[in-house]
């Protein structure tokens, strides 16, 4: 992380300090050179008060044990049917690993205890189909897992339930990260693979609400069956009061840290409430809104505007929150005596360019233009001429259409700039 994403960092702490994160970590994660990078994230998060329960799958190692046993597995990830011999693998490999998983946390001075909260009972027959021993879940025992939270004990819940006969049965781990945070009221799900989830989508980067993630799940049968899975328990938990589902890919630096404290993060997310918002300034922004462009001032790609002036203005600007902090702006200056206004100070936050933020911010000066009933937007730009032109503004050769007052301005600041005219439609 640089120095500049500081302030955006430290915005995160307070909010997340005291609150539950489920991190469901993908079998094959835990037997990768990642895992140890994974834990050292998990430390960081403990250390500043948040409560974390983990969440594994063990579909990697129920193959290779499989494969080593010479047993055919009728299931590997508790999707499907498991039968008597799958079951009796998965036990073994499941046991091994929350084992295995205990022993590496304790490398990083956390405490840990596995907890066999899942209560389930058979899945029945599903598309025609016994499913014998896959389980379904019933609940969760809340109680148990937040007793461990109260004594700074992180959970690691495996993926097995049990019925009210005692019986085990193998349940599906994205299914229990889901349920776990329902339950336990978490801010986050974070599910980590070895898999870039960007890449796996088709996205870069991606963050959709509840709906938008199950229309793309209709529109891409096809979707990789993983990825699949956690897409609709990511919905179906931000539908059921999780704020947050996070998909991230464990080879990225710092994985769980870069996602969670940084506005754009390195994964895909779906989310429930407003994660994304276009707004009109408010006088509280002052300070932000210098601090944002004054890197861009000094650069000379913007004109010098002191924080007075962004006061004296504060109700011609527009700005884009991410997660409550400021990435963006815009100005709309009004000449009102010729029914025409001046698009200026279009900026994005460096690191936050090709999210499509500009076209955003575009679309809001031009319905604000609309609103006040301007029959004209025009800018004057030296950065940014050949993407205004994208968003349907036209260069002009003269400088006819420039209110006179603007006019005046221009002829003073030397900074040939080259003026674009859109006319607008109400």
């Amino acid at each position: 992380m640089n120095f500049s994403d500081l302030r955006a960092i430290l915005q995160y702490v307070p909010q997340f300090r005291g609150r539950t994160f489920v991190v469901a970590l993908d079998g094959a994660v835990i037997d990768s050179p990642d895992f140890s990078n994974i834990l050292l994230d998990l430390a960081v998060l403990r250390s500043l008060n948040i409560k974390i329960v983990l969440v594994h799958g063990a579909a990697a190692q129920i193959r290779s044990l499989g494969e080593k046993r010479e047993i055919p597995l009728s299931n590997v990830d508790g999707t499907g049917v498991t039968d008597e011999a799958t079951l009796e693998v998965s036990m073994d490999a499941i046991s091994r690993l929350s084992n295995s998983v205990m022993q590496s946390l304790t490398t990083v001075k956390l405490q840990a205890a596995t907890a066999n909260a899942i209560h389930a009972h058979p899945a029945g027959i599903i598309g025609g189909v016994d499913a014998r021993l896959t389980g379904a879940i019933e609940r969760i025992d809340a109680d148990v897992l937040q007793s461990f939270l109260d004594q700074e004990i992180l959970p690691v819940v495996p993926p097995l339930g049990f019925d009210a006969d005692g019986r085990t049965l193998r349940v599906n781990s994205d299914s229990v990260a889901r349920e776990v945070a329902i339950a336990l009221g978490a801010e986050k799900i974070l599910f980590l693979s070895t898999e870039d989830p960007r890449k796996l989508l088709g996205v870069n980067p991606g963050s959709w609400s509840s709906e938008s993630a199950l229309e793309f799940l209709s529109a891409n049968p096809n979707l990789d069956p993983g990825m699949a899975s956690k897409m609709k328990h990511a919905a179906a938990a931000t539908r059921d009061g999780v704020t947050r589902v996070h998909f991230v890919g464990s080879t990225s630096q710092d994985a769980i840290l870069a996602e969670v404290f940084s506005n754009e993060g390195v994964g895909v997310m779906v989310y429930s409430d407003a994660y994304r918002s276009v707004r009109s300034a408010r006088r509280s922004d002052v300070d932000e809104l210098y601090l944002l462009i004054h890197r861009a001032m000094e650069e000379e790609q913007l004109v010098q505007r002191t924080r007075s002036d962004i006061l004296a203005s504060i109700e011609d600007y527009i700005v884009l929150e991410i997660d409550g902090n400021v990435v963006g702006c815009v100005a709309i200056h009004p000449y009102e005596s010729e029914n025409k206004a001046e698009l200026a100070c279009l900026f994005v936050k460096r690191g936050h360019n090709g999210q499509g933020y500009g076209r955003l911010l575009v679309e809001a000066a031009i319905q604000r233009a609309k609103e006040k009933c301007f029959s004209q937007l025009f800018a004057l730009s030296t950065q940014a001429a050949g993407y205004l032109e994208k968003e349907g503004f036209v260069r002009s050769e003269g400088l006819n259409q420039l209110p006179e007052e603007r006019r005046k301005k221009w002829e003073t600041n030397q900074r040939n700039a080259l003026l674009l005219i859109r006319e607008v439609t109400v």
